[in-house]
């Protein structure tokens, strides 16, 4: 079926319709999300006599590279076993590559900050122990995650789940810019070496986000908002604001900044981290 014949020039193509079969099995039900390359399904799964979720390649993005990275997340999601990382349950190939998920209920985080603009500080802590529970066991698979962002962690419960692995691959170099520009680390910035630290920076602007209300490095003035849109990076031109909240301990406070130490050598490890936070749980009895 060709979505795109009487697509007008510069449009995104159509997505598929309910009652679609977008693989043998799987039924589109709705249309969830369109990114750059990529489309997001509700579908009905015969086998499993359930809904699922189908992430599969737009009608206009058939390109290898985005064929093989979509292959890669799924192989590595079903490689993976955490309750802080979204389930795969399968990787179709043919005739075109589609991940079949687990369905999860929850909003994004990004829509949770945006209806609450900031959490309370147990939350805060909850969310970075998990965070840094599911990145500690990623690590140990030998891989990072390298896109930490409110918008691919999923609330579902009092549980945080972490979506969204196409950009996962083992430390080293790689390509400048590659990510969600507002939360990169500078290393991802600049295209240096990343490391587990690159994820510890991440998380570090989740949590400053969920206790700010807005991204350590969005655009504060007019000037600002032109660097960006000239793809300048702002982490790598000055600090993240003070996080102005009074009832923020100065010890969670000054973890989140130390998240976001722009040397990697100076930012905490994930154990260390949960280790911090787990004093603002009310099970801890150590002082914050």
């Amino acid at each position: 079926m060709n979505l795109s014949v009487s697509t007008p020039k510069n449009a995104d193509p159509e997505h598929y319709r309910p009652g679609h079969p977008i693989a043998p099995g799987y039924e589109v039900v709705s249309h969830m999300s369109r990114g750059d390359a990529l489309d997001v399904y509700e579908v009905w799964s015969e086998e499993r006599r359930c809904i699922c979720v189908a992430k599969t390649i737009r009608p206009d993005r058939h390109e290898d590279r985005v064929r093989q990275r979509l292959l890669q997340e799924g192989h590595l999601l079903e490689s993976l076993s955490h309750p802080h990382l979204v389930r795969a349950y399968t990787t179709i190939t043919y005739p075109e590559p589609i991940i079949i998920l687990e369905t999860l209920t929850g909003p994004t985080l990004e829509d949770v900050i945006a209806d609450r603009r900031r959490l309370d500080v147990p939350d805060i802590a909850l969310l970075g122990i998990q965070l840094s529970s599911a990145i500690h066991y990623l690590h140990g698979k030998g891989h990072l995650h390298l896109d930490l962002n409110p918008s691919n962690i999923i609330a579902q419960c009092g549980t945080a789940k972490l979506i969204d692995l196409s950009l996962a691959r083992p430390a080293g170099r790689m390509p400048h810019g590659l990510g969600t520009k507002e939360y990169l680390a500078p290393e991802q910035a600049r295209g240096d070496e990343v490391g587990p630290a690159t994820d510890i920076w991440g998380i570090g602007a989740v949590l400053y986000e969920t206790a700010g209300g807005r991204a350590p490095f969005e655009a504060r003035d007019d000037w600002e908002s032109a660097l960006l849109a000239a793809g300048e990076y702002l982490q790598l031109r000055r600090s993240p604001s003070p996080l102005r909240r009074r009832d923020l301990p100065s010890r969670l406070r000054d973890a989140i900044g130390q998240c976001l130490d722009p040397n990697p050598p100076g930012r905490p490890t994930s154990d260390q981290l949960a280790e911090v936070l787990g004093r603002f749980q009310p099970w801890s009895t150590a002082q914050p």
